[in-house]
């Protein structure tokens, strides 16, 4: 093979590695293209772009932790949750520009995912919080108030790409329509 095969080759793979992108963000304009065709959130699978880390300080004698670990850390007994990052989760909550994914088996335990003020169309659905506190957003699971760790802060959902792919999309273009020289007979004039 000479070297312009090679190099031909090569672009000819990256070309195509770089168009089958496995995930995609998850926009406003996906979600409107998802229900114009009828498909039901709660059947895609979403994933989480970044590690997200949940935690909260554990009183004495709040020891039970159902999800994630207590450490001791600086004589405190904290709360950690960590989602790593692609995580598969399901959507259990849709709201007008907001849903809430499941990371785990509990439908009630879910992170709030959403369009947030300023975002257009097509910027993804970001992590949102209860309020924020300098860098740390808060939020509700499990019942309980959690700090997002600030790396976590920026974190958005993806989907599979081939979803988008299979989507029944149909387009019609209108030709125009000119005016007619002859009236047609069933005006009531």
């Amino acid at each position: 093979m000479n070297y312009k095969n090679i190099i031909s080759t090569s672009l000819i793979a990256l070309v195509f590695v770089a168009c089958s992108t496995p995930k995609t963000y998850f926009t406003a304009a996906i979600r409107s293209e998802l229900s114009a065709n009828h498909q039901p959130l709660n059947k895609i699978q979403f994933y989480n772009d970044r590690e997200i880390v949940l935690r909260r300080d554990v009183k004495t004698g709040e020891a039970k932790v159902t999800d994630g670990k207590v450490v001791l850390e600086n004589g405190h007994n904290v709360n950690i949750i960590r989602l790593k990052k692609n995580t598969p989760g399901v959507c259990v909550l849709e709201r007008n520009n907001i849903l809430g994914i499941a990371f785990d088996q509990s439908n009630n335990n879910f992170i709030t995912f959403g369009k947030t003020k300023q975002a257009r169309p097509n910027d993804p659905y970001r992590i949102l919080a209860n309020e924020w506190i300098n860098e740390y957003g808060v939020i509700n699971y499990d019942g309980k108030q959690f700090h997002i760790e600030p790396a976590g802060t920026e974190a958005s959902i993806m989907i599979k790409s081939k979803i988008l792919r299979k989507l029944n999309i149909q387009q019609h273009e209108m030709k125009g329509r000119k005016i007619n020289t002859t009236i047609p007979s069933d005006t009531n004039q």
